[in-house]
């Protein structure tokens, strides 16, 4: 496609001024002015360029500020959409189009935010009049966005072009890499990043050292499964989380349910990165979780909800009663049961700010609402698995990682969710560690993912849907890029 080569010309000029816990507009720079040399000169220049890389992840009905990553990641069974919408159950039904909507948008957002990030990079190579920490500090963010782009582009679409400043001009003759190679750039990236960036900046929405740490244990954690199986990775991924655990900056919030109000969003600790939304400025700058996760019925638009039987595996306790919202507040109390679509519903996005408190309906599209891509109880998690399946079997310090999450979710009431003893196998362990994944970070675009490394997805789905097959495990690459960029393959069976 000439549409990647145009993006990774063009993205660049629109630079938000998007502070990440305030307003934002969009500023149009001429094309013939823009490049690394001549454009990115002061503070506020990276500042700006920052903003503008991260704003393609969450502005304008775009990726996940609203329903498309999540639906991408349907064949989880944490995430489904409603039977009378056939394009956005699609995924979850494994019928994807090679034209559909939603990935040719995600493909297009991603790669723009990465040939933001290309020109930052390489335009602080060429500054020498800003203060070192300071482009430390650019360029850090400026690479663990990049490798947070190419992250979510190969666990969906597999093997994918890796576009640099050198060949943006020329990507539609960039091709496709492996998966291994995909992954030493992000790799590369955020070791270079967890040198670069401080502890803390002063706004909650800009990427860290920790949460450098953490993406990396993440990416670790991954290789360590399908399709790259590379066992060496899960002791890699044990040590990076456990930088992070030692490292004090991050801990549990007391009460599950509080992590997901908008009063708290801000001055928790246990969020490591997040993307945030504010509704005061336009629907640019909103969050739009709440009224696509929110039924019909409280003036949602029922784009996005959970499965029955995800719900009625899920452990009963205070856990679940924040993860699901199954009466609603229509005048009817109507039950999930009872409702249009006949299934429970998120609460994790109901808080909304003015546009959507927890307990009301929907009063605006626009809301102040949030989504975390890495929060402590996951780092816990991550060490907890990479650790019993680098060392064969649970140690001390992997069951107190794994009991830490556990304890939280019962609420004070431990004989819901009883601690983990030592004597259990590998196996064993791995298994309880995957269901905790899932039943912690229900709706965090993790569940999907998970099945996909583990080489579940068949398994899973098997009985509800037959037509799901081992292909299942990427989604198709938008078939617009395909036919564009030359030696960009569709992936087997679509």
């Amino acid at each position: 496609m000439k549409n990647i080569a145009h993006y990774f010309l063009s993205s660049a000029l629109f630079v938000a001024t998007l502070t990440l816990g305030g307003c934002a507009k969009l500023d149009e720079v001429p094309d013939s002015s823009i490049s690394p040399a001549n454009f990115y000169k002061t503070d506020a220049d990276y500042l700006a360029a920052i903003n503008g890389a991260i704003k393609p992840w969450f502005s304008g009905y775009g990726a996940f500020d609203f329903n498309n990553a999540l639906l991408l990641s349907g064949g989880a069974e944490d995430v489904t959409s409603r039977p009378t919408a056939p394009t956005l159950k699609a995924y979850d039904e494994f019928k994807p189009d090679v034209n559909g909507f939603q990935a040719a948008q995600e493909w297009t957002l991603l790669y723009k935010s990465i040939n933001s990030c290309n020109l930052i990079i390489a335009s602080i190579a060429q500054n020498t009049t800003i203060p070192q920490a300071n482009r430390n500090a650019y360029e850090g963010q400026a690479r663990y966005i990049r490798a947070l782009a190419y992250f979510n582009l190969t666990r969906w679409f597999g093997e994918i072009p890796i576009v640099t400043v050198a060949n943006q001009v020329t990507a539609d003759q960039v091709g496709q890499s492996t998966v291994a190679q995909v992954y030493q750039v992000i790799t590369d990236d955020l070791k270079a990043a967890e040198t670069m960036l401080p502890l803390t900046f002063p706004d909650k929405g800009r990427p860290t050292q920790g949460a450098a740490k953490t993406l990396l244990a993440e990416a670790y954690l991954t290789m360590a499964g399908w399709p790259l199986k590379d066992a060496t990775k899960y002791a890699l991924a044990r040590d990076k989380a456990k930088e992070v655990m030692d490292g004090g900056q991050y801990s549990l919030e007391a009460n599950f349910a509080d992590l997901w109000k908008v009063s708290n969003k801000l001055t928790n600790r246990e969020f490591i990165f997040m993307f945030n939304g504010v509704s005061t400025a336009s629907y640019v700058e909103g969050s739009h979780l709440h009224v696509a996760s929110r039924p019909g019925e409280e003036g949602g638009w029922d784009d996005m909800m959970s499965e029955a039987r995800f719900f009625n595996a899920f452990p009963a306790g205070p856990r679940k009663d924040a993860t699901f919202h199954t009466v609603f507040t229509d005048a009817a109390r109507t039950t999930w049961q009872k409702s249009n679509v006949g299934q429970p519903y998120m609460a994790k996005y109901r808080d909304a700010g003015a546009a959507a408190t927890a307990n009301g309906p929907v009063a605006s599209n626009d809301g102040d609402g949030f989504f975390v891509m890495s929060r402590y109880a996951e780092v816990l998690l991550i060490y907890a698995e990479a650790a019993n399946m680098a060392e064969g079997s649970p140690s001390a310090a992997a069951l107190a990682a794994i009991n830490q999450v556990r304890r939280r979710a019962s609420g004070g009431n431990q004989a819901l969710y009883p601690d983990l003893t030592t004597g259990l196998s590998q196996s064993a362990f791995d298994a309880a560690v995957l269901a905790e994944r899932a039943w912690e970070l229900a709706f965090e675009n993790k569940r999907w993912f998970d099945l996909v490394r583990k080489e579940q997805v068949v398994a899973v789905n098997k009985a509800l849907y037959p037509n799901v097959s081992a292909k299942n495990q990427l989604i198709p690459k938008p078939q617009k890029e395909v036919d564009m960029i030359q030696g960009l393959k569709q992936n087997p069976g679509y």
